[in-house]
């Protein structure tokens, strides 16, 4: 055969129907790298203020026009959850447009019971060490606020949403955004895993400015710890069911606080 016979019928890119090249397009499609998560991440946030800025209106229309304050705290309690819910569907939309099925993209995976006890150990081992430092140090790390934001919810008759947000709804939906979400999308960026572990975790620990410093560097710690595990197991399974432990401990210990010892 000819030079020319052969390069008459090598195929041609137009020949092949479109539905097949865009299917191939598709399956190539990856994550979203660092910009893109960053992105995606900063408008989920929007969306959870915005969400927020909504009910706040609805609230405020179906009170008279009057403004929240700090004692509405079934307002607070609902605002909670909107705000770490809405962003979760944002990001549920940035995966789906990338085609990758939601367990891939936020790494819904199983995990070993050995990773479950490791887990476990260095969750126990933190709370140990923080509370000995508390203890020596003589300064609370956010048991206090704890307690006062519980004995609020009491006398609001609100108590079943303060567990709802503190035992379900923030260990999922943070962990979904940070140990899946922008894990996924920055550990294999230029930032990599570590330096994903870090960020991601100091990320985490900021948002909660209800803690004074210590209470703040347990929770980076605690990302540390998480995030490690993710990546070690593969599972965003793991980092929350251990966050969820942590928030059923720390409000369970609250609730015997306030109930029976004080």
């Amino acid at each position: 055969m000819s030079t020319i016979d052969a390069a008459y019928n090598l195929p041609q890119a137009g020949a092949l129907p479109t539905h097949t090249l865009v299917r191939d397009v598709r399956a190539k499609l990856g994550p979203w790298g660092f910009w893109g998560s960053l992105g995606w991440s900063l408008l989920a946030a929007a969306a959870g203020v915005v969400t927020v800025f909504v009910y706040t209106i609805i609230w405020m229309l179906t009170h008279g026009l009057r403004i929240a304050t700090p004692q509405d705290v079934a307002y607070a309690m609902a605002t909670g959850i909107l705000i770490l819910a809405a962003p979760i569907v944002v990001l549920v939309i940035a995966a789906k447009i990338r085609k990758l099925s939601l367990r891939s993209y936020f790494a819904l995976e199983g995990f070993s019971r050995r990773n479950l006890a490791l887990g476990l150990g260095c969750l126990i081992a933190l709370i140990v060490a923080f509370s000995a430092i508390q203890i020596l140090l003589g300064i609370n790390g956010g048991s206090k606020y704890m307690a006062e934001t519980y004995l609020a919810a009491k006398a609001a008759g609100v108590l079943p949403l303060l567990w709802l947000l503190v035992v379900v709804v923030a260990p999922v939906t943070e962990e979904l955004f940070f140990r899946g979400f922008l894990h996924r999308g920055w550990a294999p960026s230029w930032l990599g895993v570590s330096g994903t572990v870090v960020v991601t975790s100091a990320l985490w620990a900021l948002l909660h400015q209800q803690y004074n410093v210590l209470g703040i560097l347990f929770i980076f710690v605690m990302g540390l710890i998480y995030g490690w595990l993710r990546q070690r197991s593969n599972s965003t399974l793991l980092p929350m069911v251990l966050h969820t432990v942590n928030n059923l401990l720390a409000t369970g210990f609250v609730a015997i606080q306030v109930e029976w010892l004080s």
